[in-house]
């Protein structure tokens, strides 16, 4: 699988509100996303 070279700016610095849990349910829907729904698009 490809690295990812993208890395979403935090314009609005919206990482400080979120809690760790919210930050890895982010990252695992992520990841999912472009193991699953990437490669079909």
């Amino acid at each position: 699988m490809a690295t990812d070279l993208f890395q979403s700016p935090d314009y609005f610095w919206l990482d400080e509100l979120l809690t760790d849990e919210q930050k890895l349910i982010r990252e695992t829907v992520r990841n999912y996303v472009k193991k699953e729904i990437s490669p079909i698009i």
